[in-house]
Formats: structure tokens, sequence, C-alpha cells
């Protein structure tokens, strides 16, 4: 496998510098012992071990959203087994130059929102500045505690022909990756422990530890003890796993612009208790979103008057609002000048060749070799994207021209830089691919320097002689290997750290989210036994025989359109006589309020804006889950299809149910996620049994009707043990209605719900019972209260049990209050259960 390789680099006339591969065909001294291993092992084993891999990332729900693509949501993180290794000599000098470069950063981020020296001395500019997006006025002479402005930096680097590492792109804004980062490392360490082991491979902990105890240390009033956030713009954002991935792994909540508000000055995190005050924000929204009131009004991913609260040293944004004036690439052309003038040092790490086109010299030189150049603005967004010369139409040059002549100082032009190639895993064989790293830096506030991740994110581009390396194009990441031990430092003595146990606050809209996965669990669960119930019976019936006929079959088809509240669904008669495409319908529509497929579709959705709350586990489930049911959506092209598919998907279903029975503490989030299951399963019962067991039937038919309703409660084999008897209406009644020992019966969930409320948070809204305890004891009362034999009892020449409609109507009615009541109270933020708000009710925001 090595020895194809090397012999393919040796034959190619390609002039990139190769990761592993000598200029003479011979492997790098530190590439030895890789080499050897992978030589050892052979393709074969390669590919087993490339299986692992993904299989390891796929079972721990790492995915990467694609915007523009139907098909591109929670799509799975692809790593290459083969990882981009750095020598520790050579890693030395990579990271002595981001050390550098981010502390040359540093000043200038102070500087443009300070004194602004550097540009009054002409060592920077203004109009690149000034015309810059990421210049926030707002954020003028706003500074955090210490020297160091910049907390977290970033850098995309690339080896260039002779050897040497260029700085391609500074992210400063919104750094990203450094959570995927973890998650590659985590995956190859339980594929490749030996090979780790045996190469001295440093490990990555040291960062997100150092990070930690540097926003921990950044709060301007809550020292002791700071409520630390992570902003995020929410579910649908490309790097939401790592959001909810590192807001768990280093213990901040996870938030979305709903869950925050500003009032008198401060920034409130809404929680299931009321309004908790936030001291840090760290934030994965641009700087432009999140404020609306200052920045961009139609944006829905910040608070209004952050800024406002951030000026009052209320709370701390990291990165600091305006750090985005770092990412301008004319800068680069500048920063040997300024890192000699500030630095009293020469630039250890290189920029990417830079013309500022500001410059009347530079911007002729890029004009005369445009077709040679990237041409890229100075502010990145959607609309502007880079440019290759060399792949414009002459009209499309001379357009380009007139628009930098016009307005050059928005325009730089960057030198194409041939990437270095190394090893990846491509069907089946080891091929030479394009690749860039991504490294991490964060401020050690208390050694007052910057720490660099010894390792990052490296990707390599999916084909060959392709440079544009991004995850959202199809790059596939690489773990990054620095070799060697690390630096020792000495360590001063410290006090002993008393662990104390901190409060765990739930925002209210994760509450929310909590609410409905149990809500949508139950429905859907309900929805699947009764489907399959249905669905056995319609594919054993006779096609010869009139459904209509079949009053069993007709009485559950109605149960199901109630069920599922898709009325006039099976009550028509029309439908009723061709029922196959209303069951496809209630099986696949996604967009069909009640469908099956719409409550899967919701359950998931729930489950995903709450990753950060649930174990890796349950994480495993949720995408066999989700994997099961894209297997239904492409193979369910018949009923029996469907019907063998449901099978599957109710295991998975349970297998999430038992691991919340099982694994979840007994915490606000359970009991949410309960009071949703029980709410919904009670009701469902209740409709289920108006649907079945108020119309007259015979006697075999009813008998027939009885069995499949318990078989769809799952509590047949508990009422054969239980009554050793016939079925009949009234044993089922007492068994789903009355029975407390009896999970599924209607009394014994009413008093779980009742049970989990009383567990919740006070909102210290009067005394005594809450309006939906009162609700529920309202229904627990009825329930206890009713005579079962009168609701059982079909008196002589009547079609319905009528009073058995009317009663569980009205348990209905009261679960469904109780449920509003609940929402009320705790996820729609506009009660008076916020102390400092006088009114009744809270102004929208």
């Amino acid at each position: 496998m090595i020895k194809s390789y090397l012999a393919d680099r040796t034959k190619s006339n390609e002039p990139f510098f190769d990761e592993m591969t000598t200029p003479d065909g011979k492997v790098w001294p530190h590439w030895e012992k890789l080499a050897n291993a992978y030589e050892k092992l052979g393709i074969e084993k390669m590919e087993l071990r490339n299986k692992e891999v993904g299989q390891q990332l796929r079972e721990n729900g790492v995915t990467y959203n694609v915007y523009g693509d139907p098909n591109g949501m929670n799509r799975p993180w692809n790593l290459d087994p083969v990882p981009m290794v750095f020598s520790q000599s050579e890693w030395e000098v990579i990271e002595s130059g981001l050390s550098q470069r981010t502390e040359l950063l540093n000043i200038i981020l102070s500087d443009i929102y300070g004194e602004r020296k550097l540009i009054r001395e002409g060592l920077i500019p203004f109009e690149m500045i000034y015309n810059h997006q990421g210049f926030l006025r707002q954020a003028d002479k706003i500074r955090i505690p210490g020297s160091q402005q910049l907390v977290q930096y970033s850098a995309d680097l690339a080896r260039g022909p002779n050897g040497k590492m260029w700085v391609l792109h500074d992210r400063t804004d919104a750094p990203s990756g450094a959570g995927y980062s973890l998650e590659n490392r985590a995956a190859m360490t339980r594929v490749f422990p030996d090979l780790i082991r045996e190469n001295q491979v440093r490990k990555i902990s040291s960062y997100y530890q150092t990070l930690k105890n540097t926003l921990s240390t950044l709060s301007w009033k809550n020292k002791e003890n700071p409520r630390i956030v992570m902003l995020s713009p929410g579910p649908s954002n490309e790097t939401f796993f790592e959001h909810a991935y590192l807001s768990s792994f280093m213990g901040f909540t996870l938030v979305f612009a709903q869950d925050l508000t500003m009032s008198d000055g401060y920034i409130w995190l809404k929680t299931l208790k009321g309004l908790e005050k936030v001291d840090v924000i760290v934030r994965r929204v641009d700087d432009v979103f999140c404020d609306p009131l200052e920045f961009r009004a139609d944006s829905h991913l910040g608070v209004v008057g952050l800024m406002e609260a951030v000026r009052q040293k209320n709370v701390m944004v990291i990165n600091p609002l305006g750090c985005r004036i770092l990412e301008n690439p004319g800068l680069m052309a500048f920063l040997p000048k300024l890192s000699r003038n500030v630095l009293q040092q020469e630039l250890i790490l290189p920029s990417v060749a830079t013309w500022w086109c500001g410059q009347e010299k530079e911007k002729k030189y890029v004009l005369e070799n445009i077709d040679k150049l990237i041409i890229r603005m100075i502010y990145r967004n959607d609309k502007n994207k880079s440019v290759y010369g060399g792949e414009l139409s002459k009209k499309e040059i001379e357009q380009l021209k007139e628009e930098i002549n016009v307005r050059p100082y928005l325009f730089v032009g960057q030198e194409m830089v041939d990437f270095s190639t190394t090893p990846s895993l491509i069907d089946g064989k080891l091929e030479a691919r394009n690749a860039v790293f991504r490294s991490y830096v964060v401020a050690d506030s208390e050694n007052e320097t910057y720490h660099v991740m010894p390792g990052g994110l490296s990707r390599s581009s999916p084909k060959k002689g392709v440079f544009i390396v991004s995850n959202q194009s199809g790059g596939i990441s690489k773990d990054t290997w620095v070799l060697g031990h690390a630096k020792e430092h000495v360590q001063i003595a410290k006090p002993p750290v008393i662990v104390q146990q901190t409060e765990n606050i739930l925002p209210s809209r994760t509450g929310e989210n909590l609410f409905w996965l149990g809500r949508y669990l139950e429905r859907t669960v309900s929805t699947i036994r009764l489907m399959r119930i249905v669905l056995r019976k319609f594919n054993e019936t006779d096609d010869e025989i009139n459904i209509e006929h079949d009053q069993t079959l007709v009485t559950l088809l109605k149960g199901l359109t109630s069920l599922t509240s898709t009325q006039p669904g099976f009550h028509d008669k029309r439908v009723l006589k061709d029922p196959e495409k209303e069951l496809y319908s209630l099986a696949i529509d996604q967009n069909r309020f009640g469908s099956l497929a719409h409550s899967l579709k919701s359950f998931l959705s729930n489950g995903y804006a709450i990753r950060d709350r649930l174990s890796l586990d349950t994480w495993r489930i949720l995408d066999l889950i989700s994997e099961e049911w894209e297997i239904m959506k492409m193979n369910g092209t018949n009923l029996r299809g469907i019907y063998h598919r449901l099978d599957h998907l109710i295991v998975h279903m349970m297998a999430f149910n038992g691991l919340n029975i099982d694994n979840m503490t007994r915490e606000s989030t359970w009991r949410l996620l309960n009071i949703g299951r029980f709410i919904e399963s009670s009701i469902g019962t209740c409709l289920m049994l108006q649907a079945t067991l108020s119309a007259k039937s015979t006697s075999d038919q009813e008998k027939s009707l009885i069995e499949l309703i318990l078989m769809s409660n799952e509590s047949l084999v508990t009422y054969r043990y239980r009554y050793r008897s016939n079925l009949e209406v009234l044993g089922v009644l007492n068994l789903l209605l009355a029975d407390d020992r009896n999970p599924r019966a209607i009394v014994y969930m009413i008093e779980r719900i009742d049970d989990h409320l009383k567990q919740l948070p006070s909102l210290g809204i009067g005394t005594g019972l809450s309006p939906a305890r009162k609700k529920l004891l309202e229904a627990l009362s009825k329930v206890m209260l009713v005579d079962l034999n009168e609701l059982a009892e079909l008196k002589p020449d009547a079609d319905t049990r009528k009073e058995l409609k009317q009663f569980l109507g009205d348990i209905i009615q009261l679960l469904q209050q109780a449920s509003t009541l609940i929402y009320e109270s705790y996820f729609s933020h506009t009660q008076s259960q916020y102390g400092f708000v006088k009114a009744n009710r809270l102004p929208e925001i």
C-alpha cells in the first residue's frame, strides 16, 4: 500500500509538496512508524478500520449540515483514517508562529477600537478598516478585562511547494471546528490506539481546559460562579452538532436567541424558574446578527439590546463584537511591517501573497495579472465569493476590472497557492490529495499568554487538483497529529479546589422541546401500534370482500383517524371504499399534520434541538430511528412493506423510551419529557376507547375490538392474567381507566403527571395547587368516582354508549386544558413569573 503510494508520487510530475514523501521518493522520518504500520495492516484491514471510524462517528451522532442541500441536514461527518502529521520540530515553528500572529492581531484589535494609533501613523490604511463591514462603531472603546481582547483565534494554513507553511485565512469572529477536532481524536483513539501511543501523539485536551478556565475568569460581576452560555443560531446551522457537543462537554448552557432577553441593562436566560442573569456569552452567531437593534434589523439570531448590556459591562461576549475586522484579507499585506514595528520581530508564519487594491501600485499589479490571481473583497458574506481570475471569460474579467477601478479599497488580489498533498484513503487505495489545516488558539488569562492546540482540524479535497477544501464543498476531515512530548511547565502550587455541585439550569425553550419530545414520542408509538394492527388486518382481508362489510376493520380505520386527528379520513365513505391511498398518506406524508411521518419528523426535530441534553446512547437510538425512517420512505412502496418497517421502528422507539426511564437523571429534563409522554398517552387512550367502544356492535365484533385495543395498549397479557375470563368492556375500562397498578391506565398516568409537576421549580404564583394541577385533580377525581358499570352498559335500543363517549370527552378536555396551562406557566414567557415585571404580561419580543 505504501510502496504503491511512493511509486505514484515518484512518477507524478505534480509540483506539490507531499506530507509523507520526500522529493526523492522516500518517507519523511516522522512518518516512518505510521507508514510501516499501514504497510503491515494492508489495504483490506485499513478499509475495515475506515469502516470502524465511520461507525464510531455515526454512533456518536457527529453530523454536519450543508446549506441548500435537501439531504444536507444532519449529514454524517466524514473522517479520513489517515491523519495529517507534524513532527515535533516543525510544530514548534508553527506553534511559535501562531502565538506571535495571535498576539499581533490582538494588538491591532485593541488599537482599532482604542487609540487607532496604527491608522494615524499610516501602518494600516483607514479606507481598509472603515469600509469593512466588520468594523462596528458601536463597539468603539469597549474593552474586556486584561490585555487579551482577542480570546479565540483560528487560522487556515497550507504548505506551499517549498515546504513552508502559509496562512490562508484568519478566523476571529466565531471560529468553528474545535468540537469536530475533539470528536475526530476520540474516534481515532478508539480505532488506532496503538498507533497514537507508539507515535507519541500529543493530546489536545489542554486547549479545552484552557478555554474553560479563561472564560470562567472573564465575568464583570459574578467572579466566583459565572453563568456561561453558548449562543447558537439553532439546529439548522451547519455546525450545530459542534455547538451542542462543546456546550455539553464544557458544561455551558446551550441557548438560542429566544432563550435570552435584555432588561434593566442585563442579559437574562429564560428558565423554568424564571429569569437568571447571564455573565458570559460564547457566541457562535456572526457579530452583525447578534443585536437586531443596533446591527442587522432582520436578524432573528440575536438578542435585542445585547450591545447596550455589553456597554454597561453587565455581560461579556466572546469573541468581543467587532472582532471580524481582523478577518479582512487586506490586513495580510501589512502584517509583516506591523510585526516589525509593533513586536520588533519578523513574522514567523507568512500570509499568502496579498495585494490590496487601495494602493495604486498594488491595484495596477492586480489588474495586469488578474487571470493568475484569486480576487476577494475585503469582507465576506453569502454574496461575496472568491473569484478565480483564470476561470473568468473576457467579458467577466472586464466587468471585474471595472468594479475594482470604481471601488479599489474593497478588493484584494491573492496568489493561488499550490497546497501540499497528503495521503488519503480513497476507494480502497492511498491517494495524494491537497489539504489545509485549521489551527486553534485561545487566551490563557492566568499566564497572559496564548495557548495553541497541539493539533487541529485538517481537511483534504475529495478530488485531485481541487484547491477549494471546505466541508460545504465536500471536503474530508482528518485528525491532526503532532508528534513528540509537550514542553514541561513549572506548576505553581495552588490551594486545593473545592468541588461544588452547580445547579442544572434548564432554559424554558429546552423544557418546551423536552415536553414536545415526550408528546411526539407517545404520539408516534401509539400511531405505529394501531397502524400495525390495522395493516395486519387489512392485509389479511380477502380482496373480493368489500371493506365496508368488515365492521371491525371499519371501526379500527375510524379509530386511526380519531387517534391521528386527520378527520374526515375514514369517516368519509368514499375514502373507506378505497382505503389504501389514505393509509399511505397516514404513513409517509410528512406534510400532513397527524400522520405518522409528521409525528416522527417532529419527534426527531425536537430531539435534535436538545441534543446537548441527551446521552450518547440516546443519540445512537435517535440515529437508528432516523435511518429506519429513511429506509421506510425509500422502500415503503406497498402497505406490506410499510407494515414490515413499522416492526423495526417500534423496537427503536421503545429502546429510546427505555433509555429515558433508565438513564436520565431525575431532574426537570426527565420530568418534562415524561409529563409530555403521559399527557399524550392519556389523551390517545381516551381517543381510542371513545372511537372503538362507544359504538354499538355485535358480541363477536366487540370481543375482537377489545382484544385489538388491549394489544394496541400493550395490555392484553395483563388482562388475561388479571381477569382470566372472556373479554368484556367492563374489564377493559377498569384496566385502562381506573387500575392504578397498570402503567397504561389513565388514573396511573394522571397521578404521574401530577407527581412530576410537583417537583418542577415553583414559579411563586400564589399558594396551593397550580391551575394545571387543579385540572389534573379534576380529571383524576372524575376517573376515580365514575361508575364503570354504567359506562360499560349498552342500554336496550341504544346505538352508542353515550355516557362513555361524554365521559372520555370530558377527560380529554381536562388533559388538554392542563397541557395548555403547563405551556403558559413554563414556556410561553408571557406570564408574570419574572420578578422584575410589574405588569401581568411581558411585552412581545
